[in-house]
């Protein structure tokens, strides 16, 4: 069978012809659609670091494949059309990400950008989306700029990453039933991620008994951040609230279990993969950490009894030349491009506004992969996806998971 969906990392080589269709279900003149979009298609772009996100776009892709080999998805208008994909390798550089996104909107025509990965890639495009009136869904980041911002840039909507502000606060609740009186050692990126947390935590313990006794901040360009967890280490701290990302989370695990420090550990949930972050460090220096999720960790056995997880599986088999079944980034693209489905499922019309009004009025959505507990919501005022999460520990080289949390309308 001919394949329509353009695959993994390649570029389309032809914009689309528009033929679209109103949202009552009816042929309308060629124009009167948004680009990228016609009766038989709609067209997606992403930017990613290939190196390291490269299996999230694979299964974003294996799931639009399939079900445009299945006809395609029905979206609300009645019109089933197939889903056109690509992703570009931006090397996690956001001067990258402007060209890729640039391309992908004035070359490729895309309907809108899905699933941009990263903080610093979103802030770099989102004013040019919105100068073009192009949407960006569901993408990797929970800043709190997105929010603060949001009159001005009204093209973001449903975030797949917990608000910062929220999550921080969500932490030092948690952390302050354990630990009232906590001395608290912090390590952050020098960037609006980690400028960020730092402020919503000094926020947080306003008027409690607990302080901060040291913070570390570092560049996100450093070879290492040892030096800063000695610093944190040598401040008697009894709590680590670890703010920082990626392979700074497993340098910081593995020196502090180095130095047989042993403080009650937070970390941020963008940072949590068993495989490429916490294993890296030694699962020893992981034991007992604690902190966010919203989707079933797949490297471990231990939820395979969950019907949803079980199809995850089956899915990952049928595609294990692209990514293994295990692979918990892949399993993120296969969550974030099944929230994509629903909401054009639901999206009735033909226009970059219908996509965003589906988007931001998702209710009590699961996927496959969510915990028990967790629903998808959004409304048109909170541009992130997600409003609850499962507080978990790590323990004995998986996550378990505790009772979910709500944001409230108050946060």
């Amino acid at each position: 069978m001919k394949r329509t969906l353009a695959v993994g990392l390649t570029a389309l080589s032809a914009a689309a012809v528009l033929t679209a269709c109103s949202g009552r279900g009816t042929t309308i003149e060629a124009g009167e659609c948004d680009p990228g979009i016609t009766d038989t298609e709609i067209r997606f772009g992403s930017s990613l670091m290939q190196s390291v996100a490269g299996p999230q776009a694979k299964a974003a892709t294996a799931l639009f494949e399939d079900i445009n080999q299945d006809g395609g998805v029905t979206m609300g208008d009645g019109r089933t059309r197939r889903i056109v994909y690509t992703a570009l390798d931006d090397g996690y550089d956001p001067a990258r990400t402007v060209g890729n996104v640039r391309s992908l909107v004035e070359q490729e025509q895309v309907f809108a950008i899905h699933n941009l990965v990263g903080t610093p890639s979103t802030l770099a495009v989102v004013d040019y989306l919105s100068s073009k009136n192009v949407p960006l869904v569901f993408p990797m980041t929970g800043s709190d700029e997105l929010l603060a911002s949001a009159a001005d840039r009204p093209v973001v909507a449903g975030a797949v990453n917990p608000q910062t502000g929220w999550e921080v606060s969500a932490h030092a609740e948690q952390m302050l039933a354990r630990h009232p009186n906590a001395k608290i050692a912090v390590l952050y990126p020098n960037d609006s991620l980690g400028s960020g947390s730092l402020a919503a935590l000094e926020a947080a313990l306003e008027g409690s008994g607990a302080q901060i006794v040291a913070r570390q901040s570092y560049e996100p360009t450093t070879p290492s951040v040892d030096s800063q967890v000695v610093n944190l280490a040598n401040s008697g701290a009894d709590v680590f609230m670890n703010f920082a990302t990626a392979s700074f989370v497993t340098q910081s695990l593995k020196k502090a279990h180095e130095l047989r420090w042993d403080p009650d550990t937070y970390i941020y949930s963008g940072a949590t993969d068993t495989n490429f972050v916490l294993a890296p460090a030694g699962l020893e220096a992981a034991e007992g950490i604690h902190s966010f999720y919203w989707i079933y960790d797949v490297s471990s056995p231990e939820h395979d009894d969950r019907p949803g997880v079980a199809k995850w599986r089956e899915f990952a088999a049928r595609h294990a030349r692209d990514f293994a079944s295990t692979d918990t980034i892949a399993a993120t693209g296969y969550n974030t491009a099944q929230l994509l489905v629903t909401a054009l499922e639901q999206m009735d019309g033909c226009s970059r506004t219908d996509l965003l009004d589906a988007v931001r009025n998702l209710d009590g959505v699961t996927t496959d992969l969510s915990i028990e507990g967790i629903t998808f919501d959004t409304t048109p005022d909170y541009p992130y996806a997600i409003t609850s999460m499962a507080p978990m520990t790590f323990r004995d080289g998986s996550w378990h998971y505790d009772a979910v949390v709500t944001r409230g309308e108050d946060r």
